[in-house]
């Protein structure tokens, strides 16, 4: 009886170290979880930065911004997703700090994409990973949910960590996330005057879009040989050129009297996807068959965007040369 007491007595002894021993499963999974968000949340912030400009471009069309100041908010806001996935990676006052302002962001986010959503339709790419991973507003929204229940999950199972100099810690990496976007990516508020088109003096072959070797080719509905336009060729595949359609799409925004015209080429199947992405239904466009005709008139350049004076190029350039200011001026003179 004594043996089988001592031996009760040293199974329990044992029961009880082992539940001290037993680690904190919650607070784990919490850790973990708060290191894959944090992750998430930088992995966002760095792919809007390269490239920057259609995030940019995103303020300017919304109204909230103009073409000088979007490029601060933009790195500003990629600033805010450095701060958020850091202190999340660093576990610092989640449930008093951190969680909340995390989920606060992604609510933000949810009533933006909703409101897209609602104006114009499940097309195109939210940006919410750059160009890197697009996603529709539906499938951003689904995503942002997500998190908003692993923000949840994490509230609810987080215990309290505090270590030495954590607060000091926490402050320098708030810093260093506000200014690494304008590192890596600096504001030039001086590109578009840098890059101004320079004067060529060459006509352009417009005949081609008239009188092309295709079949398949339409003639544009407006006459492009006389009066000044802005024809913009584009590559339905170039990565640069969607950057272009989305900056014409604002500026036609701001002032529809710009005379833009695009001709895109590439395949049929791309073509009214890549119009409906970047709401260029307003603008006169069209799909041109046939390669060699379309550099004859464009150059092996994409994209390439003439500012045309009866058939004379007077300017040519890329999406940065697009400046509002000077297209109005030149249209006036």
């Amino acid at each position: 009886m004594q043996g089988s007491s001592m031996l009760q007595g040293l199974v329990l002894f044992m029961q009880l170290r082992l539940m001290k021993a037993r680690p904190d499963f919650a607070l784990i999974a919490s850790v973990a979880m708060s290191i894959l968000l944090g992750a998430v949340f930088l992995y966002s912030g760095y792919t809007k930065l390269y490239p920057i400009e259609p995030f940019e471009y995103t303020f300017v069309d919304l109204g909230i911004a103009g073409w000088n100041t979007a490029p601060f908010i933009a790195r500003l806001l990629v600033a805010l997703e450095f701060a958020c996935g850091g202190l999340l990676i660093l576990n610092f006052r989640l449930r008093r700090f951190t969680i909340p302002l995390v989920a606060s962001l992604l609510v933000v986010f949810c009533i933006y994409l909703m409101g897209i959503l609602m104006t114009k339709g499940n097309n195109g790419n939210c940006g919410c990973f750059g160009e890197y991973l697009p996603m529709t507003p539906l499938q951003a929204i689904i995503k942002n949910v997500g998190l908003l229940l692993m923000c949840g999950l994490i509230y609810a199972m987080a215990r309290p960590i505090e270590w030495r100099f954590m607060k000091y810690i926490a402050a320098l990496l708030c810093i260093t996330a506000l200014t690494l976007p304008f590192i890596l990516n600096p504001v030039d508020l001086q590109s578009s005057k840098n890059l101004q088109p320079q004067s060529v003096n060459y006509k352009v072959p417009l005949d081609l879009l008239y009188e092309s070797e295709n079949p398949k080719n339409a003639k544009p509905a407006i006459e492009l040989r006389t009066g000044k336009h802005i024809i913009a060729y584009l590559s339905l595949t170039c990565p640069h050129c969607k950057i272009a359609a989305q900056k014409i799409h604002v500026l036609h925004k701001e002032n529809p009297a710009i005379p833009f015209y695009l001709v895109m080429n590439g395949k049929i199947e791309l073509y009214e996807p890549y119009i409906k992405n970047y709401g260029l239904e307003d603008i006169p466009h069209e799909i041109f068959f046939g390669p060699d005709e379309f550099i004859s008139m464009a150059g092996p350049k994409m994209p390439q965007i003439l500012w045309v004076n009866n058939s004379i190029v007077e300017k040519k350039g890329g999406y940065f040369q697009l400046n509002e200011k000077a297209i109005e001026d030149w249209l006036k003179e």
